[in-house]
């Protein structure tokens, strides 16, 4: 877990500094598949499927494909994370990076003016389609809604990323991560004072980073 806040941090930063718009992929009509298979499908926050786990993540879900430098089991490290949300559907840490693969992805076909079209496996490949399966299979994992707003609100769908974190927060309502996000999104709208609240929250509840509050203090909306 501290791993994956860690990542939603590094996350939340970059969406500081940028975001980034673009068309979302559509889902096939095939939908987005069902969730039993030969690959699972294991909770990830389930502590019995831990060593299940080291083993997708040492084989599949290394180092070298969360940071989206390439495939670990074949080239196309697309696989390496279907294999590995086939297996733990709510696995958090593949979850922010497939996401950040994918607006990659969409961004590189963009600039050469080039659709971009996601694999397709059984039901296409799109950072939609595995939250939809991670919700699917767990519900109450607030943190898959945490990262799926992140996703949103990096492509600059705010009113769907504010529904995701709303939904979390429902769930988790004293996440620091979660409260400095919710501040961003308002900042981003320009509703300061909503802004200003959960930054507050956010920083009661021991979150370490100053960029949301760098940015209220530069419209003169701190303290």
């Amino acid at each position: 877990m501290q791993k994956s806040l860690r990542l939603f941090r590094l996350i939340f930063s970059i969406i500081v500094l940028a975001t980034i718009t673009f068309q979302e992929a559509s889902i096939a009509e095939t939908g987005c598949g069902s969730l039993e298979s030969a690959y699972g499908p294991l909770d990830y926050n389930d502590p019995n499927n831990r060593p299940k786990l080291r083993v997708v993540e040492r084989r599949h879900f290394t180092p070298k494909v969360e940071n989206l430098v390439g495939g670990e089991s074949t080239d196309a490290i697309w696989a390496d994370f279907n294999y590995t949300l086939r297996w733990f559907p709510n696995h958090h840490r593949a979850l922010l990076a497939f996401a950040k693969y994918e607006l990659k992805e969409i961004q590189e076909h963009r600039q050469q003016n080039k659709p971009y079209n996601p694999p397709v496996e059984g039901f296409p490949l799109t950072a939609e389609c595995y939250f939809d399966r991670a919700i699917r299979w767990r519900p109450s994992d607030s943190n898959v809604y945490l990262i799926q707003g992140i996703y949103l609100q990096m492509k600059g769908d705010f009113d769907a990323a504010l529904k995701a974190y709303k939904k979390s927060e429902s769930i988790q309502p004293n996440s620091a991560d979660l409260q400095n996000n919710l501040g961003l999104l308002y900042f981003s709208r320009k509703q300061y004072d909503l802004a200003r609240y959960h930054a507050k929250k956010a920083y009661r509840l021991g979150y370490p980073l100053p960029g949301l509050r760098h940015k209220l203090t530069s419209v003169g909306q701190w303290p």
